[in-house]
């Protein structure tokens, strides 16, 4: 079947078929998304939690989209896996990928500094200043890494944003590479506020090859979130060790 074929196929087998609703699931997700986390940055004391609380809350604004539309979860990749040990192979590639790509955004931008563009607000700068050392803040952000980097990005930024975008554009010849490339924009901004310039194009760019390694393993969630677990893992190790600094 041709690439052509098989994106016919899959829009018009969709539950949720239809530019109209497409539309308003990504008017309620992103919504959510970019709100919940502009109110909480207002409050010093809490916006190291504007992240983590605005994607649980794009989590069950998208999980209340799926439900009216008699879809789930499972539908867009979150289901239980065929071939564990196959799973487990593409999940270490998919880390190796996705860290390299982040790796080589990083050299880039050491060679062309684009900090004049704009800077991090002070206030956001010091996320993992305490890190370092310090066990108990360390298993925190652990815990946080996976529940909100590892399940909620990934649920809300490769399956629920890339479906969406996929329907909304599907008149489009290349809706599935143009949907892969709107969540990766959206992706790297979400990192800016805390990361900078350099950090949301890093980020990006992450998103952009996690965007289609999820087309590439026929939507497979778990490769993605296993990946995108031990990665953070790796990073906030290397700083609770001292061997990166935080930032």
């Amino acid at each position: 079947m041709s690439q052509g074929g098989m994106q016919k196929f899959r829009l018009n087998a969709h539950p949720a078929g239809g530019t109209i609703s497409a539309a308003i699931d990504l008017l309620l997700v992103l919504g959510t998304l970019f709100v919940v986390k502009s109110v909480l940055l207002q409050f010093d004391g809490l916006w190291s939690l504007a992240g983590p609380l605005s994607l649980l809350a794009a989590v069950a604004v998208a999980s209340w989209c799926l439900y009216s539309r008699n879809e789930n979860w499972g539908d867009l990749g979150l289901k239980r896996p065929q071939n564990i040990p196959k799973m487990l192979l593409w999940s270490l590639v998919a880390m190796v990928v996705t860290m390299a790509a982040g790796i080589v955004v990083g050299i880039i931008l050491s060679l062309a500094p684009i900090s004049d563009l704009g800077e991090v607000d002070p206030r956001y700068s010091d996320r993992f200043a305490d890190l370092p050392g310090n066990a108990r803040l360390y298993l925190y952000w652990i815990v946080v890494a996976w529940v909100i980097g590892a399940f909620a990005e990934e649920m809300v930024f490769r399956a629920m944003l890339i479906s969406r975008f996929e329907l909304l554009l599907s008149k489009l010849r290349y809706a599935p590479v143009m949907a892969v490339m709107l969540q990766s924009v959206i992706f790297g901004q979400q990192h800016f506020y805390y990361q900078g310039w350099s950090g949301a194009l890093a980020t990006g760019a992450i998103a952009l090859v996690s965007g289609a390694l999820y087309l590439l393993l026929k939507r497979n969630l778990w490769p993605l979130i296993l990946s995108h677990g031990f990665a953070n893992m790796i990073g906030l190790t290397l700083v609770y060790t001292g061997v990166q600094p935080p930032g």
